[in-house]
């Protein structure tokens, strides 16, 4: 099945290429690996939203009096929720302050405006399956107020609270639970204020002196009050927990939401497990810091290779040595009754990833904002590049198998041939094609946004097996063994060049230079276990490096 939109030969060459050919926008790469599906386009500065399939043509679009205010989702049943963007008493990055819910056939069912002097809803929500909606929002604390708690120069604060909202006619509807960030602090300053103590002794509260609030250039803006600037907000109905990411902690909280709503406000409602940043509670150093100003936090769904392990987009605003953002997968040291594991004086493990793109960090993928991942039913991983509105899928190898660059923006939606400005993406999910949504609707496709074009593109409806991680080939020039190691490791290269080593977290642990060609024994003891890249750099000139993974294990 043939669509006018890229050249094929041209697209597997590389968007280099593509530029050359004069194409800017719209779907550059589509292969027989990607995840033939739906993708929901939600285009910042734009009321408009787009569901695309994988050549970029135009399935359906709703449409909005109002620019988008984070997230928004495609239910089962059809119809559209989406976050708008509305003035309120909150001003700063990433407000939204209503959500619409809008059938397939652009018809408002329903509206909650959630912005007025003492809250705003901003970034996210989540869509539960009993139908009700958790909603993530800020909520004023009055200078007196934060002096109470224990803040040392105490200010305006906007703190988070998740409220589960149960919809009801055509506007509104009932609170059902309500969880505040307010009601589990820790605060070290005075001893007679509430909540006095040390943060490392009370690694399940926020220590209320922690972070700045609002500050130059960060999110929310100078003096917003914007303390924790939450944006995402992920629900796991098996678990009944609920995943926020905390940008201004660089930190990911879990808590629980099966709790009544005065439980949540006491012990019951502390963080279950927190992660990416210990020095937030005192049990370790700027050094141990992994995650830099990230976004979308969820757990990977079941029949994924890494099912029930945590993804997220690591932007990587200020990681050191390279502004580079990573998709990170990690595991939680979850227990069976629902806890976590967390040992007397030590952090929230794990000490390592279990899988992360790229594998070596580069300055050529980065988004210092927005952006999210979603995981694949087929094994890939569909990213949103947010900040330059691109959006790509990768395989577990870390090949790029789909890409996309947004051709609408606050200016309009540029033609194939223009450069296209201000294409920001919040973030970006894919459906597939069994989903409900789309039972009984016409999928035809009409032409893509940015109009027809002399460029082609293929679909690929039929989805092959899921690809893993134990799939991943190795170069027949190098090799490790043994694999899994535990003391020692041999890396056997056919020729001349420089080995480096990169752990989970995409550190540097190891760089030796060979000058024949032969075997490297590597000592391995003090390596925590996990997984591990070793890249290979030959010094043939116009050589590539080759990479392969090499695991751990005590």
């Amino acid at each position: 099945m043939k669509h006018h939109l890229i050249l094929t030969l041209a697209a597997m060459a590389g968007i280099s290429a593509l530029h050359g050919q004069n194409q800017t926008v719209g779907t550059f790469l589509n292969t027989d690996e990607s995840y033939d599906g739906y993708t929901l386009l939600d285009p910042m500065g734009s009321g408009a939203t787009h569901l695309i399939n994988n050549c970029g043509e135009v399935i359906n679009t709703w449409s909005s009096e109002y620019n988008t205010g984070g997230a928004c989702y495609l239910l089962e049943d059809g119809s559209l929720v989406r976050g708008c963007r509305m003035s309120g008493a909150f001003a700063g990055g990433g407000i939204g302050g209503r959500l619409e819910r809008k059938s397939w056939d652009d018809e408002l069912l329903w509206v909650l405006d959630w912005a007025d002097d003492q809250k705003h809803h901003h970034h996210d929500f989540a869509w539960m399956p009993n139908g009700h909606v958790l909603v993530l929002a800020w909520e004023l604390k009055t200078t007196d107020e934060a002096a109470q708690v224990g803040r040392a120069n105490p200010q305006v604060m906007w703190p988070e609270f998740i409220t589960e909202i149960a919809p009801e006619g055509a506007e509104g509807g009932t609170i059902i639970w309500e969880w505040h960030a307010w009601d589990h602090l820790i605060q070290d300053v005075d001893e007679s204020l509430p909540n006095f103590g040390e943060a490392s002794d009370y690694p399940n509260r926020l220590d209320v002196n922690f972070a700045n609030v609002g500050g130059g250039g960060g999110p929310g803006g100078a003096n917003s009050g914007d303390w924790m600037h939450a944006n995402a907000v992920n629900y796991n109905p098996t678990l009944d927990q609920i995943a926020i990411s905390a940008r201004r902690f660089n930190e990911i909280w879990i808590i629980d939401h099966a709790t009544t709503t005065e439980e949540a406000a006491g012990p019951a409602g502390d963080i279950l497990y927190r992660y990416g940043n210990p020095e937030a509670y005192g049990r370790g150093t700027s050094e141990d810091r992994v995650f830099w100003g990230q976004h979308d936090v969820q757990w990977i769904p079941e029949g994924h290779p890494q099912e029930g392990a945590l993804v997220i987009y690591n932007n990587g605003a200020g990681r050191p040595g390279c502004e580079c953002s990573t998709i990170d997968v990690w595991n939680p040291p979850l227990l069976e009754d629902g806890s976590y594991l967390l040992n007397s004086s030590s952090p929230f493990g794990p000490e390592s990833w279990t899988w992360t793109y790229p594998t070596i960090p580069s300055s050529q993928f980065f988004s210092s904002n927005i952006s999210g991942v979603q995981p694949q039913p087929n094994g890939n991983f569909f990213i949103c590049q947010g900040a330059d509105g691109r959006l790509f899928e990768v395989t577990q190898e870390g090949n790029v198998v789909w890409e996309y660059i947004n051709p609408e923006g606050n200016l309009g939606i540029f033609p194939q041939g223009a450069t296209p400005q201000q294409n920001n993406v919040f973030r970006s999910y894919r459906y597939g094609p069994n989903y409900e949504a789309f039972e009984g609707r016409d999928l035809t496709p009409s032409a893509p946004l940015e109009g027809l074009s002399s460029f082609e593109c293929d679909l690929y409806p039929e989805q092959g097996g899921t690809s893993t991680l134990e799939n991943v080939p190795s170069d027949l020039s190098i090799q490790a063994y043994p694999n899994p190691a535990s003391t020692n490791v041999h890396l056997v290269h056919n020729e001349p060049g420089i080995w480096k080593v990169f752990n989970g977290r995409g550190s540097l642990v190891l760089t030796i230079e060979v000058q024949d060609a032969s075997s490297t024994l590597v000592d391995c003891t003090e390596w925590p276990t996990g997984v591990y890249v070793a890249s290979f750099q030959p010094f043939l000139l116009g050589s590539k490096p080759s990479t392969l993974t090499v695991s751990i294990s005590r």
